[in-house]
């Protein structure tokens, strides 16, 4: 009989498995007949020799898969599990204040891949699927492997891929273990530096048969966040001003440009506690919790402008494109939509508040020699708890302003903001303030799983896996928000000491940009409008929505194996069978009224009573998939693999209700979801080749391709609402007091019906543009990846790879166009590194191609349906250790050390979108273990 901790080794194993290296499936996705053999217990300590071990895991394994590891016991080779995870061949992330937080998995973005940790799903404080990597501390990480063939046990959803985070466990280690490490993070940007650290306690008693573990992070960031965005361009604009008429037609023309500071604090704290019990040598039990917080306070100071076609004074248009490349807005040309203002913007609008809970009871039970058995049942919580928070202010002096988009960094430049001087402070005029503009949720996950592994007495039947899994999820998503605009249009001098305003400048900003302007205290500008019988009280808002899905799987997968002559074949059948169950309960307010505010270019929403709206939806899915693994010789393997796999929609995109935006001059949107989705649908297949041509060197190629039916789009068409409040009597004008005719609404003409001149003002019913999504696309996915490993006597070492993706939904220059694969792009890695004794060092390179950010900017925070396009985008990092002895190691690390920007465009590459600036980050610190 195998003893306790000789048995439960193989997540050791993993634990042992390679950096930036291919690595072998986890315990529970694991096909190889390797699993009848008792395991030996390896303790792989560094690069070299964790990638020795990965590559034997690879060469055994029947599935493909990748993977990245700790090289020790809380030593992850990234800050960031998700950073660590681009390095995979076929990985890419995005990032958020320079963490890496979601992957993208061979063109396929966060939604299509499935994420668990130690084989459960968790919940997520994202409103639809994809996971946040970015509430785990790393330190706690002893693994993740990427799944990207199907076989039958692993759990669906996801078409890219499936993702495993492993985490420690005290049977994975002999005795008495206790590591930590203790940081300082520099930023470059803010210039602080920041204090992380970690500890974890593992031991096992009773002779091996209780082990207890405990885990504790802790980690700070002063984050500063630098960038330049607009919320889109507008297309189809006609340039003019109440001087000179019309100055160009059919242009395209930036909604508004924002210059911001984002200054971040953020807080990780992360903890688990595990306790194994081995009442005999054939039944294990395994105890476990979690608990995770991070925090993000932001504090955005923005220098903003807000573009009018109608008060151009000249512009500068690209004949090729159409684009304003320069054009100015100037004081009295406008023909209905108001002055220009230099406005400056606070807002604490980032924020998060995530908070995630779990626990999972697992019983490992070696029922004989040939049948044994897993149980488990797990729940987690996400609570993203931000609802009522992140303000937004705004204060602005009426100015002219020019924006000019003819050199590498589109400026604008206002008058009276020169080498650090400002306009006179007492121009300063009140405008616009809400509160609660961000989307809270609870999500709740709870699991039952039963597998089951029979290992028959026979050399061609070597195994049947079989098992059946209940899924229970619940997500609330709502929203509390309130707005006030008492003092919009810039009509009120500006409190200068309440609001406590003041000059402010960024530190390290954009070279050639204005870098100083005016900030003030929101806070204090909201207690100034409560003092003045205009207080912000958000409440909740009639579009929340709560959804149950329901998932009950069997499935069933039989391994072979039989030789061709001197070459072993293995290969393994499987399918399984899912059934999803979906109920939508939503509170829905329908717009009745379009009313005027004091800003000539902002309207103010009214709407009719809520009402409940319910619905369903229900589908079954059969997945077929089967493995082949041919070991041609000893050190080449050809592998195959033919699989269905699917990817539900999205949480938020089964939202039956509409959520209607702010209401702008020329700009009603409103967006909105559907319950009667059906999964995305993909038939896969893929061929690989792996050369081992030495015990530490490897050579793959690989061949996929997806075909993806049910795609879902989210189209913009145009809805019309009726204007219940208004009424044939009074023309149909909107129907507050400020609607009625002689009522002053422009100051600078007085005697101008505005009501009567403003279509969103006047009418029985008024035209949204709304976003919603529908199933119907197909589209196809093929590409490749190759892979190299290699490994010199003298210690130095490489290990290159790159993805190259193709598709028949690619974006296209016809502005007509409702479909294409937001993510496909193509992606390269570069890893040197030197291990020799007691020092270590590694320079890692990713680089990222362009690839479509948004077919339609609305589904991102846009305004105007245009795409956006992410643009190449490479990052050099580096490390350094150095082992003191065999207890104490310190360390260096590097993050995007050349502080490479991101930067986004729109249709045309004259369209700038976006440049975030996040700097460089660097850490020095000490590790102990014992």
């Amino acid at each position: 009989m195998i003893g306790p901790i000789a048995k439960r080794s193989l997540l050791g194993v993993a634990v042992a498995s390679a950096l930036y290296a291919p690595v072998a499936l986890s315990q529970e996705a694991n096909t190889s007949s390797a699993n009848d053999a008792p395991v030996e217990v390896i303790e792989v300590r560094g690069i070299v020799s964790s990638l020795k071990r990965a590559m034997a895991d690879k060469k055994e394994n029947l599935a493909v898969s990748d993977g990245i590891a700790a090289e020790d016991l809380g030593k992850f080779p990234d800050l960031n599990v998700a950073e660590s995870l681009q390095r995979i061949t076929g990985v890419s992330i995005d990032r958020s204040g320079g963490e890496g937080q979601q992957v993208t998995v061979r063109g396929f973005g966060p939604q299509f891949n499935t994420v668990l940790v130690n084989g459960r799903q968790l919940a997520s404080d994202d409103a639809g699927r994809a996971f946040n990597f970015d509430i785990l501390a790393a330190d706690q990480i002893t693994g993740a492997n990427v799944y990207k063939s199907g076989v039958a046990n692993l759990q669906s959803g996801g078409i890219g891929s499936t993702i495993n985070v492993s985490t420690a466990r005290p049977f994975d280690y002999d005795g008495f273990q206790a590591v930590g490490s203790v940081k300082g993070m520099y930023e470059s940007l803010s210039e602080e530096v920041s204090p992380q650290a970690s500890f974890l306690v593992s031991n096992t008693f009773a002779d091996d048969k209780l082990g207890l573990l405990l885990a504790v992070s802790h980690q700070e960031r002063e984050v500063q966040i630098n960038r330049i965005q607009t919320a889109g361009w507008r297309p189809g604009l006609t340039l003019s001003n109440r001087n000179d008429g019309v100055i160009a037609e059919n242009v395209y023309l930036p909604r508004n440009w924002d210059q911001i500071v984002d200054q971040q604090e953020r807080t990780r704290t992360n903890a688990s506690l595990v306790a194994q019990y081995a009442p005999t040598d054939d039944v294990t039990i395994t105890l476990d919790g979690f608990v995770s917080k991070f925090e993000v306070d932001s504090q955005v100071t923005d220098l903003a402008s807000w573009f009018e076609p109608d008060r151009v004074g000249s512009a500068t248009i690209n004949p090729e494109t159409g684009t304003a490349i320069q054009f100015t807005q100037e004081i009295d040309l406008h023909q209905g939509s108001g002055n220009p203002a230099s406005d400056f913007v606070s807002s604490t609008r980032n924020v998060r508040d995530v908070t995630s809970k779990g626990f999972g009871l697992n019983v490992d039970w070696q029922i004989n020699d040939a049948l044994s058995a897993t149980f488990d049942v797990s729940n987690s919580t996400a609570e993203n708890d931000i609802a009522g928070e992140g303000r937004f202010n705004v204060v602005g002096i009426i100015n002219n302003y020019e924006f000019d988009g003819t050199g590498g960094v589109p400026t604008v430049r206002h008058d009276g903001f020169v080498d650090g001087q400002l306009p006179d402070i007492a121009l300063n005029r009140l405008h616009y303030n809400d509160l609660g503009n961000t989307v809270a949720s609870d999500d709740e996950v709870t699991e039952y799983k039963a597998d089951f592994t029979y290992l028959p007495d026979s050399d061609v039947f070597r195994k049947a896996d079989f098992g059946i899994l209940r899924s229970e999820r619940e997500k609330y998503v709502y929203q509390m928000f309130a707005s006030e605009c008492l003092f919009c249009g810039y009509g009120t001098e500006a409190p200068i000491d309440e609001l406590n305003i003041r000059p402010f400048t960024a530190n390290n900003y954009f070279s050639g940009l204005i870098d100083t302007w005016y900030t003030y205290d929101g806070d204090a500008y909201l207690d100034y409008l409560a003092s003045q019988g205009a207080p912000v009280v958000p409440t909740l808002q009639p579009n929340y929505y709560n959804i149950d899905e329901d998932v009950t799987a069997l499935y069933a997968q039989l391994e072979f194996g039989y030789d061709i002559g001197d070459m072993p074949l293995t290969m393994n059948f499987g399918a399984r069978y899912e059934e999803t169950n979906v109920s939508v309960t939503a509170v829905q307010a329908f717009i009745s009224d379009i009313v005027p505010t004091t800003d000539l270019t902002l309207f103010a929403n009214r709407f009719a009573p809520a009402e409940d709206i319910t619905g369903s939806s229900s589908y079954a899915n059969v997945l077929p998939s089967i493995n082949v693994k041919l070991e041609v010789q000893e050190d080449m393997i050809v592998r195959f693999s033919r699989y269905d796999s699917l990817s539900r929609p999205t949480m938020d995109q089964m939202s039956p209700a509409t959520t209607f935006g702010e209401p702008r001059r020329q700009n009603l949107q409103a967006s909105g979801g559907n319950p009667n989705l059906k999964p995305f649908e993909a038939e896969n297949w893929d061929i690989s080749f792996e050369w081992y041509y030495s015990d530490d060197s490897v050579f793959s190629f690989a061949l996929f391709s997806k075909e993806v039916e049910n795609f879902i789009v989210t189209l913009s068409g145009e809805e019309s609402y009726s204007m219940t409040d208004r009424s044939a009597a009074n023309g149909y004008r909107c129907a507050e007091d400020t609607c009625a005719v002689g009522v002053q609404l422009d100051p600078t003409d007085p005697t101008r019906d505005v009501v009567a001149d403003t279509e969103e003002l006047n009418g029985e019913s008024e035209i949204y543009t709304v976003t919603r999504p529908q199933n119907g696309e197909t589209a196809t996915v093929n590409g490749y990846e190759v892979a190299l490993t290699h490994v010199w006597d003298n210690g130095f070492g490489i290990t290159a790879n790159a993805t190259v993706v193709n598709s028949d939904a690619e974006v296209s220059g016809d502005t007509t166009q409702t479909f294409a694969l937001e993510g496909l792009g193509d992606s390269q890695n570069l890893i040197m590194f030197y291990e020799r004794d007691a020092f270590q060092a590694r320079v890692a390179f990713n680089n990222r191609e362009a690839f479509l950010f948004a077919l339609d900017n609305t589904s991102v925070g846009g305004a105007t349906g245009e795409p956006v396009t992410t643009e190449t985008y490479g990052q050099w990092d580096v490390s350094a250790s150095y082992d003191i002895n065999e207890h104490f190691t310190v360390f260096f690390e590097g993050i995007n050390v050349t502080e490479e920007e991101l930067s986004q465009v729109g249709r045309f590459a004259d369209q700038t979108y976006s440049i975030e600036d996040n700097g460089s980050r660097y850490a020095v610190g000490i590790r102990g273990s014992f």
